[in-house]
């Protein structure tokens, strides 16, 4: 069985004609197969089953659901004769009817209306189908007339394009083993085919011909990958495509995410590499020391509210200028010397949660001193002066 996706009509691209049942639509055999081409031989027979829903909690009024069946000698045809068809709903109260001259099979309540709410699902089935003789892809239209409320009755039409094989065509059993790797490992893809069709594996940004092998071994996975094989056959003008897959589940993989909120703990083991701005730090001045009188000694002690960076910068000194700074983490301080003539000078120091700052400045002639508390998080509070 085949599970057919569906898309909407091109004459319904508003979300006011969206429809308001959902439909899935599946086949038997999986994939529908063409019947023999000489006419002599009677034709393949097949299903086409259409599962029905209503997702909202809402009840959808209904009038009518149509199924329009393409019918003829064509490759777009699903089927040679549509009074061979056998209809059905499973809905009690509905009834069904062939209209030929719109090739359209029509499934009515017997009241002038029915509502279908989120419980009411329902199958309509059309069985005994003589398949078309020649290759291709069918286009099944559902068209339902619904409202909800009171408002007023509109056609919703959706399409869904049945494939229509060669009889002999066939691609089967589409394995990735093992379906659980560590990062970087090997995978092995296997698959059963016919010998009359195209073949193509996709994953990530590669599609890769595979059209004279039935098995691929493939290296270096980093990634949760899912795998597409895909089979074309029949006509260029009208293909038919029938695609299958399969998964592989990386332990720690690799990720490329756009956007990445972390509202717990994140953990970095390994080296981290930055391309671009990282905006972690909440970055609090603590002291401006400008042009202050040479030899000015500055020192002051804060507790920090939340773990950190200490920074201190030295710019612009015309006699010698020093920082020396320490944390209350066991043997952490940092220093950072401009002598005369030396552009500038710089260190950062760790700080832990609730544990102290101190600093020691010596102020050279002309000289810019800035320290500097780069908070982890964006939303804290000033370190606190002792």
């Amino acid at each position: 069985m085949s599970v057919v996706v569906q898309t909407q009509s091109e004459n319904s691209t508003t979300a006011a004609n969206d429809p308001l049942l959902s439909y899935t639509v599946t086949t038997t055999p999986s994939p529908l197969k063409v019947s023999p081409e000489d006419p002599q031989t009677p034709e393949v027979i097949g299903e086409v089953v259409i599962s029905v829903a209503r997702q909202s909690g809402t009840p959808a009024d209904v009038e009518w659901i149509k199924v329009k069946v393409p019918a003829g000698t064509m490759a777009p045809d699903l089927a040679t004769d549509l009074a061979k068809i056998s209809p059905r709903i499973s809905l009690t109260d509905w009834t069904v009817r062939l209209d030929a001259a719109a090739k359209e099979f029509v499934f009515e309540p017997t009241a002038a209306h029915a509502p279908i709410g989120p419980d009411t699902g329902y199958t309509i089935q059309l069985s005994d189908i003589p398949m078309s003789r020649k290759v291709g892809t069918a286009p099944i239209t559902v068209t339902e007339r619904s409202r909800t409320g009171s408002a007023a009755f509109q056609n919703r039409p959706t399409i869904f394009n049945l494939g229509k094989f060669p009889t002999d065509f066939y691609l089967r059993d589409f394995l990735c083993e093992p379906s659980i790797i560590p990062n970087g490992g090997d995978v092995h893809l296997t698959w059963e085919r016919s010998a009359n069709a195209t073949y193509e594996l996709l994953y990530g940004d590669v599609n890769r011909d595979v059209t004279n092998r039935s098995s691929l071994t493939l290296e270096g996975i980093k990634s949760d990958t899912t795998f597409y094989l895909r089979a074309t056959t029949g006509d260029p003008t009208n293909p038919v495509i029938r695609i299958l897959s399969a998964q592989v589940s990386v332990l720690k993989p690799d990720l490329e995410v756009s956007n990445l909120i972390v509202h717990g703990t994140a953990h970095f083991e390994g080296p981290t590499t930055l391309h671009r701005e990282l905006h972690v730090f909440n970055t609090i001045p603590l002291i401006e020391a400008v042009n202050r009188a040479d030899g000015t000694v500055i020192q002051e002690t804060w507790t920090v509210p939340t773990a950190g960076l200490a920074t201190v910068s030295i710019e612009n000194s015309r006699g010698e200028s020093s920082a020396m700074m320490f944390s209350t983490l066991v043997g952490q301080k940092a220093w950072a010397v401009c002598g005369a003539g030396v552009e500038s000078a710089s260190a950062a120091i760790p700080i832990g949660k609730g544990q102290n700052l101190r600093y020691r400045l010596i102020c050279g002639s002309g000289a810019k001193i800035v320290v500097r508390w780069h908070a982890m998080g964006t939303k804290t509070t000033k370190p606190t002066k002792l």
